[in-house]
């Protein structure tokens, strides 16, 4: 049986269109899923679906295991003890995504803490707090606010990168907990956050709406100003944004020369 009639003299698109409109209607194809699809060329009706709910129901019972965060131990009160829980602890969200682990380096009570989410990789594949090119890009951001390495912190709110490169919103919580601890400890002036992802975990908004206004980070008896930027990779990538990061870094109060 030849499905395909060769085309005649008279043929319009609007006909074939037609024509295949037709032959896709009796093929099921414009049927919802849920719908039994006619057989072109059967002869008995389909068999009725079989009734899958226990399935279902197993799988939700396995997600729903899948989503119980990880606990952390008590966060250590001072900064030594902190550091070494950082670099030693096998109760942390990361022990189960890699042995490599990137510390934070600076000085305490810096004028600026920058904060990304997340260690880069270098061309040989070595986990750092910034690869070397946005190393020196940020060095150049926070020279414009008067701000040279010697008096900022740096630091990622996660010390390893997962095996897919993202932090399961699950894990957020307990991140975001731990970070303001460590910011605690630290006690900065000024928090630069860099990218959309520390945005989500640290204040609940994605990189675009969290970046219009001042933010601040809450403490006992005070709050410390911050905002949210662009990565120093993107502005590499894309450096049109530059202009907007320079906007976002007047936001901060200009550090006085000393």
């Amino acid at each position: 049986m030849n499905l395909i009639s060769s085309p005649t003299t008279n043929s319009t698109p609007e006909s074939m269109i037609h024509s295949l409109q037709d032959w896709w209607s009796l093929a099921g194809v414009e049927l919802d899923y849920a719908d039994q699809p006619a057989a072109l060329l059967a002869v008995e009706a389909p068999a009725p679906r079989k009734d899958v709910t226990p399935k279902v129901a197993v799988t939700e019972r396995v997600q729903e295991a899948l989503k119980t965060p990880a606990r952390e131990e008590p966060l250590p009160a001072n900064y030594p003890d902190f550091l070494d829980w950082l670099a030693d602890s096998n109760s942390l969200i990361e022990a189960s995504w890699s042995k490599h682990r990137v510390l934070p380096r600076g000085i305490l009570e810096p004028e600026v803490m920058v904060i990304s989410a997340l260690p880069e990789k270098n061309r040989n594949g070595e986990v750092q707090l910034f690869n070397p090119g946005n190393q020196k890009l940020l060095d150049r951001m926070l020279s414009a606010i008067g701000c040279d390495s010697h008096q900022s912190y740096l630091a990622n709110i996660a010390l390893s990168v997962p095996v897919d490169g993202r932090i399961d919103d699950q894990h957020w919580p307990a991140l975001k907990a731990r970070l303001l601890h460590h910011i605690d400890l630290v006690r900065p002036k000024r928090v630069i956050f860099f990218g959309d992802l520390a945005a989500k975990i640290i204040f609940g908004e994605d990189l675009l709406t969290a970046r219009k206004n001042k933010q601040f980070i809450n403490h006992n008896s005070s709050k410390t100003e911050a905002i949210v930027t662009f990565h120093p990779r993107i502005l590499i990538e894309r450096p049109l944004f530059k202009a907007e990061a320079w906007k976002d870094l007047q936001m901060l109060t200009r550090i006085s020369a000393s």
